[in-house]
């Protein structure tokens, strides 16, 4: 089961809260799907506890996965 996005900060809270990337997904219109190895329904926990400021993220964590994520971004381009 699988959770994709193309939201690049959506995606780096549920990569920092733990879920493994297992793939990018090129779209129209130069831009990726990031493909998760999550459930939508885990998913939707993690970003419904972001959006009511209730998920609590290690800052180092969410820096490093918006690096991570930014450089497979330009490393599949």
């Amino acid at each position: 089961m699988s959770w994709k996005s193309k939201d690049f900060y959506l995606s780096s809270v549920v990569r920092a809260s733990g879920a493994l990337l297992i793939d990018l997904e090129t779209g129209n219109h130069d831009f990726v799907f990031f493909v998760f190895d999550i459930s939508p329904k885990k998913a939707e926990v993690i970003i419904t506890s972001h959006w009511n400021r209730e998920l609590k993220i290690p800052t180092r964590d969410l820096i490093e996965a918006i690096n991570e994520l930014k450089t497979r971004i330009y490393s599949n381009v």
